[in-house]
């Protein structure tokens, strides 16, 4: 692996945060060598949201 990216996404409400989630995974896996795309919890540490990736994707 050459890199690994932390990506945040602030917005102005938890649908625009899903939405750009959304659309920001769908683009990435298009990518040659994406091999695995994650998300971290932190205990719950970085605030109330707990968004999750398979209900974004609908999965």
């Amino acid at each position: 692996m050459n890199a690994v990216l932390e990506i945040v996404i602030n917005g102005l409400s938890e649908d625009a945060v899903k939405e750009a989630m959304r659309k920001g995974i769908k683009a990435a896996v298009k990518v040659k060598g994406v091999k695995k795309i994650t998300a971290g919890n932190y205990g719950g540490t970085l605030g109330k949201y707990h968004l999750k990736l398979h209900e974004i994707l609908g999965l």
